[in-house]
């Protein structure tokens, strides 16, 4: 996680226009409403799906011991923490049986025992992309290469997450992700796996194409999104001219030549050319060199070779250091003069596309006042994926990276409601021995535990236990607490110095143990109540 990129900033510039939008519009400017009623609104509610509710963590279901003692001093005291419920015998419990949850014991202005339901919505996922339609290009311009009028290829796509707190998150989707396609069906019955951003290129009309883009980036990221926007490259060209150009510095001349002075003429290319040293590059030449596949840069003596890796990898950080020179330079623009926002507006009745879930208007002025004080070295967080390039005979494509699958979910979670740092079943090893190990395993790890069945005893215990126990390390609480919130009776807990934070030990005793979907709140004994 970065908080300090390129993407921080072009959040910056997205909620300063839709601050100044918001103002204007806030004037009925007929100027302005006409502008803003030519963008095209696509009907693709029945597509998007509504933000669901925020997802229980261990941090709502554990009671504070802090926060407990300075409520209620005496209670904080009394007992060895060894156990709670004690009341909740639970004797004609079944295994996954469902049932209330009853107070057992309270604490300050928080009891044990109490049902913990899910949270509203604190946010909602925008699907941004950029397409590469060479419409409006000279049939002979060089940045039509490898591109048809009827080409809508999603070149850029980003997730960003607007929470109610008015803070935000971002994450890029590389476009040459593998994915499977989603509505599609290949011989074998399976959905057809080619490059993530092609699903933009399989349908006639726009809401057609983002509807199955749409689709494709839920099924296969695990997230959901409830509005969608869209804008061609030829928005970018005029976006950067609007502002007078951008200045880039190149340390040795480059070129992306045309086919007929390329290399290998079966090879795309972009036409960008540029010397060494600090150039203002207009729209035509910053999409050249955004767009280029095949940079060479001149040595010294003349000649000329690969800049660089020839992958979409490459190119990818290419328009990463375009984008973060361009967003520090775009901003004070649009800031600064009220006429730019006048070609913004015009570039965006042209070139920009939404959902009908998103109001231009009214979202504007919503989204205007939510992030009218956002400090984005603060409030705005800046995720990547990592992935590995997956090559065959045909094409090459990337794949999320096996070796990087925690780090990738964390990165996904974000978008899921849950915090990087939060704890929730998916973070939380159960080790399960006792009795009935492994249909409690198989239960817990239907509620998103990553729950294993282990021996008849726990790990480094020399005596077992006649009941039902948690073994957990000092730093563990929040851990075995989002467990136990599951369980009833509830069981005792136990010291364990050779457990992470994030990994605990259930040994099941005699007695029955209910394990229930639904959330209760839990006390936890700190470290030095616990018995090793």
């Amino acid at each position: 996680m970065n908080h300090r990129s390129w993407r921080t900033r072009l959040i910056l510039i997205s909620l300063a226009v839709l601050t100044l939008i918001g103002a204007v519009a806030t004037g009925a400017s007929a100027f302005v409403l006409l502008q803003l009623g030519r963008i095209e609104r696509h009907e693709l509610a029945d597509v998007l799906t509504s933000a669901p509710q925020q997802p229980v963590t261990a941090a709502d279901v554990l009671i504070d011991q802090s926060r407990t003692a300075a409520a209620n001093p005496d209670s904080a005291n009394a007992g060895d923490g060894a156990s709670i419920g004690d009341d909740a015998s639970g004797d004609d419990a079944v295994l996954g049986e469902q049932d209330e949850f009853s107070s057992s014991s309270s604490a300050g202005n928080l009891t044990a025992g109490e049902p913990v339901l899910p949270g509203g919505p604190d946010g909602e996922n925008y699907l941004l992309v950029g397409t590469d339609s060479p419409l409006g290009l000279a049939a002979d311009d060089p940045l039509r290469a490898g591109h048809s009028d009827q080409n809508r290829l999603a070149d850029v796509m980003m997730v960003i997450r607007l929470r109610d707190d008015g803070t935000a998150a971002m994450m890029s989707i590389p476009r040459d992700l593998a994915a499977e396609i989603a509505g599609t069906s290949d011989i074998a019955g399976t959905g057809v796996i080619a490059k993530i951003n092609s699903a933009y290129n399989r349908d006639r009309t726009t809401a057609a194409r983002a509807a199955r883009l749409i689709d494709t980036v839920e099924e296969n990221l695990d997230i959901t999104l409830q509005h969608f926007v869209e804008a061609d490259f030829q928005a970018f060209l005029r976006l950067v001219d609007a502002v007078g150009g951008v200045e880039m510095t190149f340390d040795r001349p480059l070129r992306d030549q045309p086919k007929e002075n390329a290399t290998d003429p079966t090879e795309s290319r972009s036409g960008f050319v540029t010397g060494a040293g600090t150039h203002l590059l207009d729209g035509r030449q910053a999409l050249a060199y955004v767009r280029s596949r095949h940079l060479e840069e001149q040595l010294p003596d003349g000649t000329w070779r690969q800049h660089g890796a020839w992958n979409d990898l490459a190119r990818t950080d290419r328009q990463r250091g375009f984008m973060r020179t361009a967003a520090a330079q775009v901003a004070p623009a649009l800031l600064a003069n009220p006429i730019n926002l006048l070609a913004v507006l015009d570039i965006a009745a042209d070139h920009l596309s939404t959902s009908d879930t998103l109001s231009i208007v009214n979202d504007g002025r919503r989204l205007a006042d939510k992030f009218a004080g956002l400090d984005v070295d603060v409030d705005v967080e800046d995720y990547e994926l990592r992935v590995v390039d997956v090559h065959d005979p045909v094409r090459w494509s990337l794949g999320l990276d096996p070796l990087r699958a925690e780090h990738n979910q964390r990165v996904l979670d974000v978008f899921r409601g849950i915090g990087w740092d939060d704890i929730v079943e998916s973070r939380v090893r159960v080790q399960v021995t006792g009795t009935a190990r492994h249909q409690v395993a198989a239960r817990l790890s239907e509620l998103g535990f990553d729950a294993q069945a282990a021996g008849p005893m726990p790990e480094g215990i020399s005596h077992a236990p006649e009941g039902t126990v948690v073994y957990l390390a000092p730093q563990g609480r929040l851990a075995a607490g989002l467990l136990v919130s599951h369980l009833l009776p509830v069981p005792d807990f136990a010291g364990h110095a050779e457990l992470d934070a994030t990994t605990v030990i259930l040994h099941i005793g005699d007695e029955p143990l209910r394990i229930d979907p639904g959330y209760r709140r839990v006390d936890v004994p700190p470290a030095d109540q616990l018995a090793p």
